[in-house]
Formats: structure tokens, sequence, C-alpha cells
């Protein structure tokens, strides 16, 4: 059966073992040393004022002023679009002037206190992230409806989280992550004591880490609150240690057992709207693991290949990955706790790198100091190394797609929009440039 391939990629490269070699399966890094490294990455994050990025949540005060409280809602939209600017929805319509100053009425900035005091929660299923409290999507151009400029990141179940404020509708909650600052659906989170609880549901040595692209938990007719929920490669699933100590089979006849399956926790929430421990199932077929990955060039490469095809997802909107959270995923398989977008990754995973300079030629003899599964990076947008075939060097990454040349030597853009292998020198959709020549870095994560 044919595959389309960009040019120069052949079908043999469609398998990750092609890019491997014998020394693949080398041990890079143990955990101890990888914690080490995302103490580094939480450190630089700190002393750069990223903290709408990467924050540690143990820092923040117990309650935020008003003025600091307002300007921090007022950046989280400000920072992605201008109020008197014209935006188009999904439908490619143009969004209402009314409709933008009735969202950003939805901030509830006129209700903010003189001190908030902050509360603790946990996500109970995948949830976007939000500059305003919206699902109303904001594009930029007519029928760029997949890049909605309001989508800043989906965070995984289990999530710990700081609440902040809630919306004048009162359905959705302005919130503190780890990994970004925004506003998130109230039905999605459930309230804890303290931090120290919300934190606690993923801090244990006994879980699944789901090694696949993506899994579901199975359905449940007689708990819906623990079916179908839905992970993404490198969530941490915490094991239920005895399993013969199971809720399951409730108390109906049609009920699943825990035969031939993992007993897991999941987090839903009582009457109260706070924190309640359930088991549900995943199923044995799926692909797991016991704990984290082994760090080595091997396990990069095989796990990049596991999204081979997927859709590319802007902020993670429709349960795939851009180019950021592609990278971000596969190196949480080992631990890692990168930031989530591409020039924070550039800028704050502490490994060496190599800077790109000059004409081609030159870049190409830095590129020889890369072996695959290294990061490479572009303003706003990163890539993982695969290695030289033929005298070609490769990629592969989530990305919106690159440029041919027609008949007539005039660029033509090529939407590809999803995760794909191709050839360094391909043009860039937008100008008659290569890959190459527009790389900054390279993030020597193998060495």
């Amino acid at each position: 059966m044919k595959i389309n391939l960009a040019p120069s990629v052949k079908k043999e490269m469609l398998k990750s073992e092609f890019w491997l070699n014998d020394s693949a399966a080398e041990s890079i890094l143990n955990y101890r040393e990888i914690e080490e490294i995302n103490h580094k990455t939480a450190l630089k994050a700190e002393e750069n004022n990223f903290a709408d990025y990467y924050f540690n949540l143990e820092s923040a005060p117990e309650s935020y002023q008003k003025s600091e409280l307002k300007e921090m809602i007022k950046n989280t939209f400000s920072r992605k679009i201008d109020p008197k600017k014209e935006y188009y929805n999904l439908r490619a319509e143009l969004l209402p002037q009314k409709l933008k100053e009735e969202i950003i009425t939805n901030c509830n900035l006129n209700s903010v206190r003189e001190s908030n005091q902050v509360q603790s929660g946990i996500l109970l299923r995948r949830s976007a992230v939000r500059a305003l409290p919206t699902e109303e999507v904001f594009a930029s151009e007519k029928f760029s409806g997949d890049q909605d400029l309001l989508q800043l990141t989906a965070l995984s179940l289990g999530t710990p989280l700081l609440i902040l404020f809630a919306s004048s509708d009162q359905k959705y909650f302005y919130i503190k992550a780890k990994l970004m600052t925004g506003w998130v659906k109230k039905e999605n989170v459930a309230l804890t004591e303290d931090l120290k609880t919300a934190r606690d549901y993923l801090n244990t040595d006994q879980f699944l880490l789901v090694r696949g692209s993506y899994l579901e938990t199975e359905p449940n007719p007689f708990a819906p609150e623990t079916a179908n929920l839905f992970f993404q490669m490198g969530d941490k699933i915490p094991l239920v240690k005895d399993s013969a100590i199971s809720e399951i089979p409730a108390a109906h006849p049609h009920a699943q057992s825990n035969l031939n399956n993992y007993l897991v926790w999941l987090p839903t929430k009582d009457d109260r709207g706070y924190l309640e421990l359930k088991q549900g199932i995943v199923a044995s077929a799926r692909d797991l693991n016991p704990g984290f990955l082994k760090f080595n060039q091997q396990n990069i490469i095989k796990q990049a290949f596991k999204m081979l095809g997927e859709r590319y997802d802007w902020g993670g909107a429709v349960k795939r990955r851009d180019c950021s959270r592609f990278i971000m995923d596969i190196f949480r398989t080992f631990g890692f706790e990168f930031p989530r977008n591409a020039d924070l990754q550039e800028k704050l995973i502490p490994f060496a790198k190599e800077i790109f300079r000059g004409d081609s030629k030159a870049r190409k003899i830095i590129l020889e100091k890369l072996k695959p599964g290294d990061i490479l990076h572009m303003p706003g947008h990163i890539m993982l190394y695969l290695g030289e075939s033929a005298g070609k060097n490769y990629l592969i990454h989530a990305a919106s797609g690159y440029g041919e040349l027609d008949q007539r030597g005039k660029l033509q853009a090529k939407s590809i929009r999803s995760v794909f292998i191709m050839d360094l020198e391909q043009f860039l959709k937008s100008e008659q440039l290569s890959y190459l020549e527009k790389f900054s870095m390279a993030t020597k994560i193998t060495s």
C-alpha cells in the first residue's frame, strides 16, 4: 500500500530502527540525574521571570492582592489578542465586537477583591487552558480556526493547580499550574484541602506510565466519572497497590471485574466539589510501562515514531500535539519536566548547545556534531533530529508543512499539518529559505 512521503524520504525511514545503531540502547542519564536537570530548568525559569509558563506552586503566596491579580489576568489575554482587532471563529465568521467585549467582561475583573485567597485543586480530566474564559475561537485569519489564539495548552488529568479566581458566569477558574497560567473549566476541577493533597495524587512510586501516544480508561456505565478518561504519552496513572482490595465489580451484575487489566486510582469529586479517589480500569493491552523509561537514544526515537502521521494540533485543542508538546511528551516518558512552548524549551532546557551560523555548508558541519535524538530549534519551532542517510539529513516534527518550488520557480506552500519526517533542506512554507538555513540552535541531549 502506497504512503505519501515528503521529498527525499523513503518508506524504510518510517521505522524507528532505520535511525538506530548498536550503541542506541546505552543509558544516557539515570532518574536522579534527570531530577537534577529538572531542578536546573526550574531555576532558569525563575531567574528569567517565566512564572506564567513554568512555576513552582510551592512558592505561591496564600493570597494575591487586587492589583497583582488583575494585572495577571489582563496579561494572560493581552499577550495573545488585541480586543480592537478583528478575529474569526472556527466557521470563518467574523467575531462581533460585542461578543469579544462580553467574553472579556466574563473575566470578572470588577469583582477582584483587595485580597484574594488562593485555593488548591486537581484536574479530573485532560483540560484546555484558555487565555479567556470561553470556548469561542479567536483566529487571526479567516480560515485558520484550528490555530485558536486563546488556546494556551492542555493539561493532563491529575495536574495539581492553584485556583486564584472565578469567571463572572462561574463556569471557569483562573488557575496556575506548573506549566501554564490561564482559565480552565470549573467542572473539570476538584478542590483539595491543601496543595499537598493535590500533589500527592501523582507523587507515587507505583504508577503506570503511558508509553503509547494516548489511551482511555475502560467504559463504565455504572461509574461514568471513571470511564473513557483520556491520557497522553508521558502521563502517570497511579496504581492501586493491592489489587485484591477492589471496589470493582460494583454492586451490579454487569460491572467489569479487574481481571486481565490494571486497577488504578482516578480523581473524582464529592458532593461538595472536593477530591475523592475512585478505582478505574486500564486495559493491560495498552502501551504502558511500570515507571519511567530508560533514557537512551533508542527510546527517544521509538517514542517519537509512535506519533508519526498524527494530526498537528495547536495547543492540544483536539487531543494531539503541536511541535513543543511533541518534544515535551517524548521526554516526559523519561521523567523530564520541560516547559510547554518552543521558545522556552530552547532557552531553558539545560543541556549543551550548538549554535547554527553561516551558510548551509557551515551549518552541515554543525550537524556532524549531533546524534539522533538531539533537538533542533528555530524561532517559534522545535524538532527532533534523526540523522544522516545518503548525504542528506532528516528530522521528525509536528508541523504545518513545508514549501516546494513549482515549475516557474515560485514557492508553493505544502500544507501537511501532522507529525512527519522531512529532509532539512526542504523550504519553509513562508519563504524560500531551507529549514537548515533557519535553524538557530541545537540542544545536544544525547551527549
